[in-house]
């Protein structure tokens, strides 16, 4: 199945148009395990029920993906073929002419080869198979190239900013980079819009189906992830997938989610170390995701922040009935993910009512029930919690007579009683100017000062 490139070109700007990719908006609310250490050099660990960003190292630095690559191929796939156990790529002989000599993980398919698409993405996503990568870039796209670019299409409307691919296999190449903070964005976006990619990337165990040079079941693979792998030394029952990548120049990498008691995770790290100072392998990755788990799950717990009855400060109001302030509480609760041993107290407050009620924090009345008369913002290392409205908590009616009273008491004072005072004055001047006129007109002709000119 070719897809044509007029078409991919359409797709990609429609999708960014008409928000097909909505940006995944993770709020930062950083706090750091003071019990363990990240060995590897780049993590981002995001709670996926609040979309809040936890925990933060090198979120930004350049990075190699590895094989985290195939991540983003297999949602390209996925967009472009509807049928993945119905649909059937050839294998090209391109594929494995890239991939001599490399070291490339395979599944063993061969040229000319005929499988399904279901189990090129299976052997992608648990094998890391890169010949698997290939087959499905050379059959999506009219060319590898062509299937690279819808990859970093795909890349640029889910939010990424620093990555770039040029290949669908992760192999090595200093062009093909990205960052912790950009891959979370990318596993984010499958976890919450490719289910199938999910459960193929975190199945632990799975039969490859037959194709035209194999019979059903000719090979049972495992996920490369050992925290899957309930004989490992690194087995965790609370993990699932996602994906590894390694490569001398980009060290261990992993995406993995987390779940227990309702509570679901994405940690993603890079950079691992693959070997200790006598040159031994190490495994120090997944540690690092049992560690930050372990962490999470025994030290956080949803917490009430905020309270909508919360009398938070108030405002002084003139003319009520029986009162002269009316207090403000929170529109709105705020629950968030909290570490039990942090003191809520030690988040900061900012209380603005001056863009409402001025400067000096005055109202006349009536106020209503609910009425906006603030803003209420949280922090917590600098970092925003929330940002709520300060509301009125109750009514306050207006007293007529006191109001009544003011104003006739300020009235000498007002512009329109100067204004009154100042148009009488006029209008006095110009009335006896009128007055002084008339009576000088008429003595005059009283007393003939008046002539008439003769004919």
């Amino acid at each position: 199945m070719k897809i044509k490139k007029a078409a991919v070109s359409f797709l990609v700007v429609l999708t960014i148009f008409t928000g097909l990719f909505p940006g995944l908006h993770t709020d930062a609310v950083l706090f750091k395990p003071d019990t363990f250490t990240i060995s590897s050099e780049a993590a981002v660990l995001i709670n996926l029920d609040k979309d809040l960003t936890i925990y933060e190292k090198n979120p930004t630095k350049k990075m190699f993906p590895a094989s985290l690559t195939k991540l983003v191929t297999a949602m390209v796939v996925l967009d472009n073929v509807s049928d993945i156990d119905g649909t059937e790529f050839e294998a090209p002989l391109a594929v494995f002419d890239e991939l001599y000599g490399q070291g490339a993980s395979s599944v063993g398919y061969s040229r000319g080869e005929v499988a399904k698409v279901k189990d090129l993405l299976y052997s992608l996503l648990m094998l890391s198979a890169c010949e698997s990568a290939g087959i499905l870039a050379w059959n999506v796209g009219e060319t590898q190239t062509e299937f690279v670019q819808m990859m970093n299409d795909k890349a640029a409307a889910i939010g990424c900013t620093g990555t770039n691919f040029v290949n669908p296999h992760g192999l090595f190449d200093p062009n093909q980079y990205t960052n912790a903070r950009d891959m979370a964005l990318i596993a984010q976006f499958a976890y919450k819009n490719y289910p199938k990619l999910i459960e193929i990337a975190s199945t632990k165990e799975y039969v490859m189906g037959a194709s035209s040079y194999q019979e059903e079941g000719w090979k049972t693979i495992k996920h490369t992830n050992k925290m899957l792998d309930p004989n490992s030394e690194y087995y965790y029952e609370y993990c699932k997938g996602l994906k590894t990548g390694t490569l001398d120049e980009s060290g261990r990498n992993l995406v993995t989610l987390g779940s227990k008691d309702g509570n679901n995770y994405l940690f993603i790290t890079l950079g691992a170390p693959l070997y200790d100072a006598d040159g031994n392998a190490v495994y120090s990755l997944y540690e690092d995701h049992k560690n930050i788990y372990e962490w999470v799950f025994n030290s956080f717990s949803y917490q009430k922040i905020l309270t909508t009855d919360r009398e938070v400060t108030e405002v002084s109001v003139r003319f009520g009935r029986g009162t002269d302030y009316v207090l403000l509480v929170p529109s709105d609760e705020y629950v968030t993910l909290w570490p039990n041993t942090d003191e809520i107290e030690s988040i900061k407050e900012d209380i603005d009512t001056a863009d409402f009620i001025g400067e000096a924090a005055l109202i006349d009345a009536p106020v209503k029930k609910g009425q906006v008369l603030g803003t209420y913002t949280l922090t917590y290392s600098g970092e925003v919690l929330t940002t709520v409205s300060l509301v009125a908590k109750n009514d306050v009616e207006l007293d007529r007579i006191a109001f009544l009273t003011d104003k006739a008491r300020k009235f000498p004072d007002s512009v329109w009683f100067k204004a009154a005072i100042g148009m009488t004055i006029l209008l006095t001047l110009i009335y006896t100017a009128i007055f002084i006129a008339v009576a000088v007109h008429r003595k005059n002709k009283k007393t003939g000062l008046y002539f008439t000119k003769k004919k």
